[in-house]
């Protein structure tokens, strides 16, 4: 591999990492794994973002910068309500599912996320999953407000199992 190409191959994993684990396509689903955790998700140039994590517990354990276990995460543009939501709904082909979700806002976003327990299992949330992969609708309502994402790729992306880290 010539030193230029190596060189942008490395500002590129940089910048990838730094930019967190989001499968940022546009036009579907996509999947990545980098520093121990499997990020599978969607993205939409509106800066919607959804996004099922799986940190691995080890890899975890050895660098705190790691997340273990599964997790997914919501992100979308500041809006009213969005700070102090405390659950969002995900439309898989018309039928809702509420998430109960921790709202963390930042300068243009607001984080909304979920962890296995005892209100909303992992059990339930592999079940969400399963019906994502076969979605032919998807959105995310929270606040008020519904934001479409894209399937295309949902069944692919999905198949390596986002839930299932330890």
């Amino acid at each position: 591999m010539p030193l230029s190409a190596f060189k942008a191959m490395i500002v590129t994993s940089l910048a990838f990492g730094w930019a967190g684990l989001v499968p940022a396509r546009a036009e579907g689903w996509g999947s990545s794994y980098n520093m121990g955790t499997l990020a599978v998700g969607v993205a939409t140039p509106e800066q919607a973002r959804l996004t099922f994590y799986c940190g691995d517990g080890a890899a975890a354990r050895g660098n705190p910068v790691i997340k273990g276990g599964p997790y997914m995460e919501v992100s979308l543009p500041k809006a009213a309500g969005l700070d102090e939501a405390t659950s969002l709904t995900l439309l898989i082909d018309g039928k809702g599912t509420a998430i109960p979700v921790a709202a963390k806002p930042d300068v243009e976003n607001v984080s909304l996320s979920w962890e296995p327990g005892r209100s909303f299992s992992r059990a339930q949330m592999k079940a969400v999953v399963a019906r994502l992969a076969k979605a032919k609708t998807l959105a995310v309502s929270v606040g008020g407000n519904t934001v479409p994402l894209p399937v295309e790729g949902a069944a692919k992306a999905l198949a390596d199992d986002p839930l299932g880290c330890k």
